[in-house]
Formats: C-alpha cells, sequence, structure tokens
C-alpha cells in the first residue's frame, strides 16, 4: 500500500513544501500549497534530483481528520 506524500525541507524559519512551476522549483510556505506525489517513493526520486545545496526529504501526507 501506497500512501500520497510531499517533498519538505527545513529552512530558519520551519519547513518549507516544493511546489513545481514549469522548468524550476518553488518552495511554500504550507503544506497546502505543495505539489502531492502518489507514493513516498516518487517524492523521494523527487527530492533526490534537486541540487544538494536544496537538501529535502520525502513526507508522508497527513490525512485530514
Amino acid at each position: 500500500m501506497s500512501s500520497t506524500a510531499i517533498v519538505a525541507r527545513t529552512s530558519g524559519g520551519g519547513l518549507q513544501y516544493l511546489v513545481r512551476r514549469r522548468e524550476r522549483s518553488d518552495w511554500a510556505a504550507t503544506e497546502g500549497e505543495a505539489d502531492v506525489f502518489q507514493s513516498v517513493r516518487e517524492a523521494t526520486r523527487a527530492a533526490l534530483t534537486l541540487p544538494g545545496r536544496l537538501r529535502a526529504f520525502a513526507l508522508p501526507l497527513r490525512l485530514a481528520d
């Protein structure tokens, strides 16, 4: 069973979430703006393709209560 996931990184102000726009990537301050991946594996793959200075990680998407 796979779960949806997002890509995040830490910053001085807390977590930032990956948002891909055209050919470049941006970072959003809220989880709701993040691009959603179909599995943690896909999110991990996206995180690993980022440049090393943007060190990021896959994070399972939390289910709404």
